[in-house]
């Protein structure tokens, strides 16, 4: 299969368990003229964040919607709501103030270490927490996702993320658009 999840041309390919060994070195060969390049998890979960890409129970929670995601226009109003799986709490939702939304961050400081995932946000008091934060080697920078009440969804804005055991030195990240790496998807054109 084609894969896109990643925001880059890869692919994923179903075989047996038995076979798994021979395919492999089958794959590798044929595709080192071509500098082929397997990954790993930890390198998908970078890629993936880079495009903005959800996962869902990393970047969501229980009362996520569409809405929270930035995905309303997925939700097409026009089918009958008793057969729209959700319906109810995507019209209930639509306009509530003080939900979490999902947002991009970066460092506000790129010498910083990254917070933790699940750290809170705090200003004031607790306002959302961070879903993933991953450094990008490709963008030489923290990058991650949070989400926070809608007040502070808008580009450029500060926010403090409180660790365990931080001592009051708070972690300072700044809201960013998504995706962070290639928005037109150029990269999976090829």
């Amino acid at each position: 299969m084609r894969l896109g999840f990643v925001g880059e041309l890869s692919y994923e390919i179903h075989i047996p368990a038995s076979q798994t060994a021979v395919v492999w070195h089958l794959l590798m060969e044929a595709g080192r003229e071509f500098d082929i390049c397997p990954f790993g998890l930890e390198a998908q979960n970078v890629l993936r964040l880079e495009k903005g890409h959800i996962i869902i129970g990393l970047e969501t929670e229980q009362r996520t919607t569409l809405h929270d995601l930035g995905l309303g226009s997925l939700w097409h109003r026009d089918k009958p709501s008793a057969k729209t799986v959700g319906a109810v709490a995507l019209k209930q939702t639509e306009q509530q103030k003080g939900r979490l939304k999902l947002v991009g961050i970066r460092m506000a400081n790129p010498n910083s270490r990254l917070p933790k995932d699940g750290s809170p946000i705090v200003n004031h008091r607790i306002c959302g927490y961070v879903c993933t934060a991953r450094y990008s080697s490709h963008l030489q920078a923290g990058i991650g996702m949070a989400l926070v009440e809608d007040e502070y969804v808008l580009r450029g804005a500060r926010l403090a993320v409180f660790e365990d055991g931080c001592g009051g030195d708070l972690l300072e990240v700044v809201v960013a658009d998504m995706p962070f790496f290639d928005p037109a998807g150029e990269r999976m054109k090829i």
